[in-house]
């Protein structure tokens, strides 16, 4: 007999069966279990496995069942097994569900474990309600001749459950307070009948006829069905076997309705990266080659950039009740389709429009088109603002920005100009800002020169020269080339800083600001953060003083003190939650500052005064000028190293 009370069709992989095909047919002999194993298959016996689910299923050998099973075989060497046809197809189910557990449709076997319990308890408690009866009215014996292999004590734990008696005693004396003089009155069969919460699965076990009472028979059966409005997939053919075999005690899923099997999201598979990762290349002599970005993903006009896979839709089930079960249909894919971005004919696959630069932002892939500017960016072309890459063959004047999702490619000068940019900056004869230039760029930021400007990059900036001007870096600043050099200004790095000169040797009272490690936005981020940790905390303080003084208090409150508890526990609970999101976003960012300050450094072939140093919480001025210096971080300690130095300077 397939008696998969669990989990019907989620091993079915033709989701076309008919219903039919769905409901277990039993031949007209009830099949004894096979349990038979094979030891050296599997190092866990079928006897072991037979004894824990027998475990879990709470099956007693002490249990009301128990007892009235004792009443009906008290001359006879019938084993108590009412799980007899259940136990095989629960392990082979949960064989089956152990190895396809990763599967979308697998249903939990803790969670139909605890429908089938559930079936125990009503059988167990309909057990007591039979023993009442059949002691009252049939039953000449006394209660004690049915439990001499009761275990007592374990009895009235399962009693006190299922059942209004506290103890054996209590029971006892209940069922011969009420007996007839007439102790052999025929007790018809009795069946106990439970469904699933989900109307899936449909549990039967009869209660035998004692003294001549009405054997139980067909007619009877189906009509409790469909009284409890149980029309679809029974299993009359068991029905027909259990009333010939006079299978009494035996518990049987008498019928089972059809699971929904769920449909599967779509999906995309992408036939490029959607990150890029940026190749700067150097030569030996730390010379970049600013034509050469190595950081385009280039795309050709019907190239295919990703495969549609569609989602598979579900199939509904349907419950005993004969009630639909409609399945979950499967969600279609959120389809990365951008500019320059289409579907091909048949809507398998996303291709490009154009040839160009393909990139992946805010959810979707796009190409962007190179937009060229011949000459300068001045009054006769306006201020530029463009969804793509920006190449201009001549200068950005005075007072224009130039603002780009793309790469901004500048082959003159930058004067007092805004250049923003999504991506990468560069400018390859350099920017004269006179104070006003603005430089900033979402990725690196390449330029021949900076002079009185503000750049910032969350990437990496790379720059021959740098005067009076202030440079942020997410990354690390490379000054190098033929001058590597910075007059004035301030370098903030979030990483390192490589140069060949910082500082002016002919001005001695000319100032550089150097921070490293740890960014002022980095700080600024762990201030607000503290800021808003210690509002919360007070705030939180101050709600559960107000709490413990209600509740301690509570007979002398009023009503509306009362229904305010409510409330500030509610907000309690809030605070809590926000407090504990910000102690871990503070833990997460002081973690992040601290690896980034140990791993930060400076590299430098001359130092020239006055050099105001900053890494983390820690400073230095330095007022002597150092050559082939290198400052990095030692034992929590920052350590300036130079040949210049007799020892090395730490603070």
């Amino acid at each position: 007999m397939a008696f998969e009370f669990f989990k019907k069709n989620i091993f079915k992989k033709n989701q076309q069966q008919t219903e039919e095909k769905d409901v277990t047919v039993v031949p007209d002999e009830i099949v004894e279990p096979d349990m038979t194993h094979n030891e050296s298959e599997n190092h866990t016996t079928d006897e072991e496995r037979e004894n824990a689910i027998k475990k879990r299923l709470e099956i007693s050998e002490n249990s009301p069942l128990k007892l009235l099973w004792n009443i009906y075989n008290k001359n006879s060497d019938a084993k108590f097994d009412p799980l007899e046809y259940v136990l095989k197809p629960i392990m082979e189910t949960n064989a089956k569900l152990n190895e396809l557990s990763d599967l979308e449709e697998y249903i939990s076997f803790d969670d139909n474990q605890k429908e089938f319990l559930a079936y125990i308890k009503r059988a167990q408690s309909g057990a007591v309600k039979y023993l009442k009866q059949i002691i009252q009215n049939s039953v000449e014996e006394d209660i004690d001749d049915f439990s001499a292999d009761i275990d007592k004590v374990k009895f009235e734990s399962d009693l006190s459950e299922f059942s209004s008696y506290a103890s054996f005693d209590d029971m006892k004396f209940a069922f011969e307070k009420g007996r007839k003089t007439d102790r052999k009155a025929p007790f018809d069969s009795q069946p106990i009948l439970y469904a699933s919460k989900d109307r899936l699965h449909v549990w039967l076990m009869v209660i035998p006829p004692l003294n001549g009472g009405t054997e139980i028979d067909e007619e009877t059966l189906s009509q409790l069905l469909k009284g409890n409005s149980i029309v679809y997939g029974v299993n009359n053919a068991l029905i027909s076997a259990i009333c010939q075999k006079k299978k009494y005690m035996q518990i049987f899923e008498i019928a089972r309705g059809i699971e929904a099997v769920n449909g599967k999201d779509g999906y995309i598979v992408d036939k490029f990266e959607r990150h890029n990762n940026i190749n700067i290349r150097e030569d030996e002599n730390g010379n970049i080659n600013y034509k050469e970005l190595n950081n385009v993903k280039s795309i050709h006009k019907n190239d295919v950039i990703c495969d549609i896979i569609y989602p598979v839709e579900g199939a509904d089930g349907k419950r005993v009740d004969g009630k639909v079960i409609a399945a979950r249909q499967g969600k279609n894919p959120k389809i990365p389709n951008g500019r320059n971005v289409a579907f091909s004919e048949d809507k398998s696959q996303l291709i490009s429009e154009k040839d160009g630069e393909l990139v992946f932002k805010d959810g979707v892939f796009l190409v962007n088109e190179l937009l060229t500017i011949d000459n300068d960016v001045d009054n006769a072309s306006g201020n530029i603002d463009f969804a793509g890459d920006v190449l201009i063959k001549g200068d950005v004047r005075e007072g224009f920005s130039v603002k780009a999702e793309g790469n901004i490619t500048i082959k003159g000068t930058a004067e007092g100009a805004t250049i923003v940019s999504a991506s990468n900056v560069t400018i390859e004869r350099g920017m004269t800002g006179g104070g006003k230039g603005v430089i900033r760029a979402s990725g690196d930021i390449k330029s021949k020169f900076l002079e009185n400007c503000f750049a910032t990059a969350k990437g990496d900036i790379y720059v021959d020269q740098v005067m009076y001007s202030e440079l942020s870096s997410g990354g690390s600043l490379y000054i190098s080339g033929k001058k590597g050099s910075v007059t004035g200004g301030k370098l903030i790095a979030g990483k390192s800083i490589n140069a060949n000169i910082i500082g002016a040797a002919n001005n001695s009272c000319l100032k550089t600001d150097i921070v490293i490690g740890c960014t002022p936005q980095m700080m600024k981020r762990k201030q607000n953060i503290n800021n808003s940790l210690k509002g919360v905390t007070e705030k939180l303080f101050k709600i559960n003083q107000d709490i413990n003084y209600i509740e301690s208090n509570i007979d002398k409150m009023p009503q509306d003190r009362i229904t305010k508890l409510d409330q500030l526990k509610i907000q309690s609970k809030f605070m809590t939650l926000q407090k504990e999101t910000l102690e871990k976003n503070l833990e997460e960012l002081t973690i992040e500052i601290d690896e980034t300050i140990k791993s930060c450094d400076l590299k430098c072939k001359n130092l020239n005064p006055i050099i105001n140093f900053s890494v983390g919480e820690s400073s230095y001025v330095l007022n002597k000028p150092l050559q082939d210096c290198h400052l990095y971080m030692k034992e929590n300690m920052v350590v300036l190293s130079s040949m210049s130095l007799a020892e090395n300077i730490e603070f």
